[in-house]
């Protein structure tokens, strides 16, 4: 069951990056945040597609895409959604300087074998910003939709708290069960549907 549940897992990532990166080409007349989700969405598929490759050929999984994908790119995901909530529109330049920033910060929490915080600091601030997003300041979003969204991305965020509570044997149980990847895919899934209905409802 968690083969099946981290396949799927990386699946869904592979699949929402792809239409991430086709949906949010940065472009002179788009907004500036485009370039960030598709930065993030090229870094999230780079991941996913060299973890599923790893099942069907003996391949050797790349540290770095997973770093980059879950330390670099879902921390850089949620900033957008902040931007978006609280109606900051920064340029593609900013962009770069908080992925830059947002390195640095994965840098320190390396250091500080802290990484799985950062990773639960992102689910909890991205799912904090879809609510506020869609529900508290939206006009014109389906309400069902957007409760959708955020279910998926509370969920996502338990899944993740669980595996960050390695001490706990409770959690380590119940983390057992629900893979990471899983909980990711469900999350990037959540955060590019809320881009999605911000975007439409913007236009």
């Amino acid at each position: 069951m968690n083969t099946v549940l981290t396949i799927a897992g990386q699946l869904l990532m592979l699949l929402t990056a792809l239409w991430m990166l086709k949906t949010w080409q940065p472009k002179d007349e788009t907004p500036g945040w485009f370039a960030a989700a598709f930065c993030s969405g090229l870094l999230v598929l780079s991941f996913a597609a060299s973890s599923l490759l790893t099942h069907i050929i003996e391949l050797e999984p790349m540290f770095w895409f997973k770093q980059l994908a879950f330390y670099a790119a879902f921390p850089l995901l949620s900033f957008v959604l902040l931007a978006l909530a609280f109606k900051i529109d920064w340029p593609k330049e900013a962009w770069g300087r908080i992925l830059l920033g947002v390195c640095g910060i994965y840098w320190l929490c390396q250091q500080t074998h802290n990484l799985n915080y950062l990773l639960v600091a992102s689910a909890l601030i991205s799912s904090f910003a879809i609510a506020r997003l869609l529900l508290i300041k939206a006009t014109g979003v389906c309400v069902k939709q957007a409760n959708l969204a955020l279910s998926v991305a509370a969920l996502a965020s338990l899944i993740i708290i669980l595996n960050s509570l390695q001490g706990n044997p409770v959690a380590t149980e119940l983390a057992a069960k629900w893979p990471l990847e899983f909980a990711l895919g469900l999350l990037l899934a959540s955060i590019n549907r809320a881009f999605y209905l911000n975007n439409r409802s913007n236009a």
